[in-house]
């Protein structure tokens, strides 16, 4: 550009001169100098429309750096991103990407979120699908890898309390130690250590205790009795309990033990009765009454709000955990993991549970009446629930829910390969029957399966086959070699 300058700069004084020579010169050499003056004019149009096609014409450049701008400005693209062609081009390509990993991203969380907020139905008997049965199966590999790190406990103290799901829990821990060869608390006959006082290591027949005087799980109904229980349990034993909303604990335990005969009260009349007259309703046959939960648990159903927050405190610290009726398989994911246990170990069906059908339904009033009458009760489900929550967000809600799902197919296997049913209200035809016709039993097809077998059993014939085993194990032990 600047030559074509310097050029037309040059030709500019000829031009001059060969004007003032025409007139001299003549007609002769008009022609020539014609021919001159056109290519002059012609050269200084090209210069001129050179010019302006530089000026006003955008490069390539300005094109990829207006399209960066335009990216920039809705999508805060970086800088770099508009230093060249190559990177314009990449630049438009990673926000296509993303956009489309964003998208599907939100499509999978919303999609767990609906199988969390929709759960899986307690009881669907022999339901599977590939999908649930790969998450089993990838829950317990993962289980596997995580056993591989820690040591499965033996030693377990569990507090059975009255209404709260713990036979069910309780089903768990016989059989478990009935497989390992592990020895149990156990009374000369029933179920009961302790209750209605409080718990005494001497209460347990001598032929029932190792040589050590120690055992490796309590699992039978007792009322704590922290330095008594302490001396027939291993320094290492994990302390587990359960707790229930104690209004329908206490309208369990109120139809179930048939508490209306003892206090000439239906429990429809009780929103209709002062206060002061519940509170001194005497605990049945010394055993059922209100502030259940407390009272199996050690404590005096009537103490003061001081005295409950530091009973609440103390209970803390003693139990490892403490499980919750209301999410009895998130309870049973998380005993399985602080005991090295695995799925297998927590399947178990439902026990001493009455039928949905027989069930009465609480009305508003009714409920706030046994809420309130049950008060210290109440404070101990908050605190425990609460408590109970954060250790489900600590363990991760989804991976929870992954668990919770895998144990649930799991059980349905078990139901379906053991070949059992549900037998409901009384059935003469059984060989071992539940504590009353209100609940469900099972019986099973496959009676050579031992594990089959204990599944099944209802409370009192899997303590007794418990105890059997051990007299039989330790008059072994005593007996002169």
């Amino acid at each position: 550009m600047l030559r074509m300058r310097l050029k037309f700069a040059r030709l500019l004084p000829d031009f001059c001169q060969y004007a003032s020579h025409m007139s001299l010169q003549g007609l002769a050499q008009h022609a020539l100098y014609t021919r001159h003056l056109k290519t002059l004019v012609g050269g200084l149009v090209l210069v001129t429309l050179v010019m302006l096609v530089m000026y006003t014409t955008p490069t390539p450049t300005a094109l990829i750096l207006s399209a960066a701008n335009s990216l920039r400005e809705t999508d805060k693209l970086p800088e770099s991103s508009a230093s060249s062609g190559k990177a314009g081009d990449d630049a438009a390509a990673s926000l296509s990407l993303r956009q489309e990993r964003e998208e599907k991203e939100k499509e999978r969380e919303e999609a767990k979120e609906e199988q969390v907020e929709g759960g899986i139905p307690e009881k669907v008997f022999g339901l599977e699908s590939p999908d649930r049965g790969s998450l089993r199966s990838e829950v317990l590999m993962a289980g596997e890898s995580a056993d591989a790190q820690c040591r499965p406990q033996h030693h377990v103290m569990f507090l059975k309390t009255h209404k709260c799901a713990s036979s069910t829990v309780q089903n768990i821990f016989l059989r478990y130690g009935y497989t390992h060869n592990l020895t149990f608390a156990l009374p000369g006959g029933g179920n009961y250590l302790g209750n209605p006082s409080l718990f005494k290591a001497a209460i347990i027949p001598k032929k029932l205790l190792p040589p050590s005087g120690k055992v490796d799980i309590f699992a039978v109904h007792t009322r704590l009795n922290f330095k008594e229980h302490s001396r027939v349990l291993h320094n290492d034993t994990r302390w587990v309990t359960l707790v229930r909303d104690p209004a329908t604990l206490y309208e369990s335990l109120f139809n179930f033990f048939h508490l209306k005969n003892g206090y000439n009260l239906d429990l429809s009349a009780f929103s209709s009765q002062p206060m002061s007259r519940l509170m001194e309703l005497p605990r049945y046959g010394g055993k059922f009454g209100k502030n259940q939960m407390l009272f199996d648990l050690g404590y005096s159903d009537n103490m003061s709000v001081t005295q409950l927050r530091q009973a609440i405190e103390e209970l803390d610290s003693v139990f490892d955990l403490v499980m919750v009726a209301e999410r009895m398989d998130e309870s049973l994911v998380l005993l399985r993991h602080l005991l090295c246990w695995s799925l297998h170990d927590v399947v178990v069906f439902t026990k001493n549970a009455r039928r949905q059908e027989v069930k009465p339904t609480l009305d508003p009033q009714t409920r706030q009446t046994l809420r309130e009458l049950n008060s210290a009760d109440a404070l101990l489900y908050d605190h425990f629930m609460a408590k109970h929550r954060r250790a489900v967000l600590e363990f991760g809600a989804r991976r929870m829910a992954d668990e919770v799902s895998a144990l649930r197919s799991l059980r349905d296997e078990y139901f379906e390969d053991c070949g059992a049913r549900e037998v409901k209200g009384k059935d003469s035809t059984l060989k071992f029957k539940e504590y009353s016709g209100l609940v469900s039993s099972y019986v099973t097809s496959n009676n050579s399966d031992q594990n089959c077998l204990m599944l099944s059993l209802p409370e009192l014939p899997l303590v007794d086959t418990v105890r059997r085993k051990q007299l039989k194990v330790l008059e072994e032990m005593r007996a002169p070699s």
